[in-house]
């Protein structure tokens, strides 16, 4: 019996440092399972972030870069709150005036978010159909420059794939805010030729997105910057902003506007960067990256709120894809909003103006979205490098099997205005690695037929012959360039040295035209190159129609010259050696009066 019980007694004590050591393991998971569960409650950013050291995030990226900074405000929502509203640097350099989160920067193409936004407006009210032709809702005859009969959509317009040419930069800006403004009778008149059928290549169109402002003109029966006043700034409570072509309606505005300057990468003052656009619903907007965060937090409302449409379905529709990259299932875009993968898919778009960029970038799932706005041109060090830090890195891989890569060439560009020569010049190419980190390479059989380098742009291939020709047909204009000029200092030196030694053959009759012709093609020369200088700041067409007149007048010159030539040689003997000097002139004159037109480099 006493055995037992000490069996008991040491049965019993197992027992209770079993129970001991369970209660410690099960205090200990009580313990870590909270502490496990904050953890994971932490908010971040898509590259993972905290939320909370967002700022300071911020705030140390900024000062990494402030020698390449002038201005920039940034603005980061999340939830509809806004965990970040902060202004940094200066809004003008040269009078050191500080940038601050009430400064107006630009919205350039980020204007292109309101079209999109009203038309889904007018969407959801039965006025409008994404994919009705959109002649329907334009007057009768608006177009004279169609080239297919395929109908163009309001898809077509968010899509950019409408098949329209590019607009010159000389037709897409204007400076006189005083200039009497039509939407319509300014599309009318500056439309641009179809040089692709409608859905084929995605080439980004100023011109098809200021068509979907003035169908919600047409449509709502409202000026349309008054109509995104009422329907979009004022149930947002976006007090500083406007859209208005020059900003008359918000001279308030339009004075804090004045107190910004636009400056280059390198931090120089762009003059005159105060500029307005012609199709002004694609980049007139203007205000406050507060006012664009505003916005921002209405596309992603944290409950069924929805301030912007009245029914959430028409929000969803409007976010949800609409446009895949060709041949895949990767989403390109959302209604006229692009979609780019990050460490998160994300909606995003951006936007360029003389002397500002912008940027708004979100994720509609985690409600997180940032504005960037700068007075800087093609900014580069937020515009990419901050939201690359915020969301990630954006990575794409294609397999590709043809070998050797090859030329391509934006399908956005000018087809038969006088900067077409300029894009022609602009042929990239790429080898095979690069081919395949672009976001999208379209290949059959080894024929790579369409390359996306950006969501906003298809690059069409260009041949090897192709390439060839186009830098063999310069090496004419070259050498009548080089003999224009040489020819135009020989005589002069000729001249010279017979009216002091009189040495050499004597002027003849015909000389003064051959002095003449040289003359002007060096003035021709000089007059291209201004052009090609000018073409970077966004100048007024209007300002340019003198040197494109010239060039006019060269060709109506050329032309005479050689027809007195031909004239002259027949009924006049002139020496063996004057005789070719002229014919090289008549040569001369000829190849660069073919050179200004068949790159249509005349008014």
């Amino acid at each position: 019996m006493q055995k037992n019980g000490q069996k008991d007694r040491s049965y019993h004590t197992v027992n209770k440092v079993i129970a001991c050591v369970l209660s410690l393991v099960f205090v200990i998971i009580a313990c870590a399972v909270p502490a496990y569960a904050e953890e994971q409650q932490v908010e971040t950013t898509p590259s993972r972030i905290s939320l909370s050291e967002l700022e300071e995030t911020i705030d140390s990226y900024v000062a990494s870069y402030e020698k390449y900074t002038a201005a920039v405000s940034v603005v980061a929502v999340k939830d509809g709150e806004f965990i970040v509203n902060k202004a940094y640097g200066f809004a003008d350099i040269e009078n050191q005036r500080k940038a601050e989160p009430s400064t107006v920067f630009e919205w350039a193409s980020i204007s292109k978010l309101l079209v999109y936004t009203s038309v889904m407006q007018l969407v959801e009210q039965g006025k409008l159909d994404l994919d009705t032709d959109i002649r329907e809702y334009l007057p009768e005859g608006f177009f004279k420059k169609l080239k297919y009969d395929e109908p163009i959509t309001l898809l077509n317009l968010m899509h950019h794939n409408a098949g329209w040419e590019d607009q010159t930069v000389t037709e897409v800006y204007y400076y006189d805010e005083n200039e009497d403004y039509d939407l319509g009778e300014t599309l009318r008149k500056n439309e641009p030729k179809q040089i692709y059928k409608p859905n084929s290549v995605v080439g980004y169109s100023n011109y098809g997105v200021g068509l979907g402002g003035y169908i919600v003109e047409l449509v709502s029966g409202q000026p349309y910057y008054e109509y995104v006043n009422q329907h979009i700034f004022e149930p947002l409570h976006m007090n500083d902003t406007t859209v208005h072509p020059t900003g008359q309606d918000r001279p308030d505005l339009v004075q804090r506007r004045n107190e910004i300057e636009g400056y280059t990468k390198n931090l120089e003052l762009i003059p005159e960067n105060r500029v307005y656009v012609t199709f002004y619903p694609t980049g007139a907007a203007m205000g406050t990256a507060e006012d664009l965060g505003k916005f921002l937090a209405a596309l992603m409302p944290v409950d069924d709120s929805h301030v912007l449409f009245a029914k959430r379905d028409t929000l969803d529709e409007m976010l949800s894809t609409s446009l895949y990259y060709d041949e895949t299932s990767i989403p390109r875009f959302a209604h006229g909003f692009a979609q780019m993968e990050y460490w998160v898919p994300t909606l995003l778009h951006e936007g360029n103006l003389k002397g500002f960029s912008s940027k708004v970038v979100f994720d509609p799932v985690s409600k997180f979205g940032m504005v960037v706005m700068t007075n800087i041109a093609f900014e580069e060090v937020y515009y990419y490098g901050l939201i690359s830090k915020i969301f990630g890195n954006s990575t794409y891989v294609n397999s590709v099997t043809s070998e050797g890569g090859g030329y391509f060439q934006s399908a956005r560009r000018p087809a038969s205005r006088f900067t077409d020569l300029f894009r022609q010049l602009d042929i990239t190419k790429f080898s095979k690695a690069e081919l395949s980190s672009l976001y999208n390479v379209v290949e059959h059989n080894g024929v790579v037929e369409k390359i996306s380098y950006t969501p906003y742009m298809d690059y069409l291939p260009v041949s090897s012959l192709k390439v060839n020709l186009i830098a063999i047909s310069l090496i004419p204009v070259a050498l009548a360039i080089i003999y224009s000029l040489g020819a135009l200092i020989g005589y002069i030196i000729r001249m010279l040295l017979y009216k002091l030694k009189k040495r050499g053959n004597p002027p003849t009759h015909f000389d003064k035209y051959y002095l003449a012709i040289n003359f002007v093609g060096g003035l021709l020369l000089l007059n291209l190159f201004i052009i090609f200088t000018r073409l970077p700041s966004y100048p007024a067409y209007s300002s340019l129609r003198i040197n494109l007149g010239f060039n006019l007048l060269y060709v109506v010159l050329a032309v005479a010259y050689l027809g007195l030539l031909i004239y002259k040689l027949r009924k006049s003997s002139y020496g063996k050696k004057q005789k070719v000097m002229y014919i090289l002139s008549g040569i001369s004159a000829f190849i660069l009066a073919a050179f200004v037109v068949g790159w249509d480099l005349y008014v």
